[in-house]
């Protein structure tokens, strides 16, 4: 008998670089045994919309679920808010 297995989906990443007056987010897919793929550059916010140009790189990728892409952008999200709180600093 062969097992197939089940089909999962891709193991993406959002990676951050975080900045006093700008906050990078670009999307990477994890591949087990290899690394890391860039799947998209970074995007800058407040610079231009990172989100809305995530939203519309994770759109293009038609083999990303619609649950995946959610997830993704919720992140984008609370990391953008988490980074205007507190005005670019790490420290609280």
């Amino acid at each position: 008998k062969v097992k197939v297995p089940e089909r999962q989906d891709p193991m993406l990443v959002l990676k951050f670089i975080w900045m006093e007056k700008n906050i990078g987010i670009a999307l990477d897919q994890l591949v087990p045994g290899y690394g890391s793929i860039p799947l998209s550059p970074y995007y800058f916010w407040p610079r231009k919309d990172a989100w809305e140009e995530l939203r519309a790189k994770l759109e293009e990728k038609e083999w990303i679920s619609q649950k995946q892409m959610i997830i993704l952008l919720n992140q984008a999200t609370d990391i953008i808010n988490l980074w205007q709180q507190g005005g670019g600093s790490l420290s609280t």
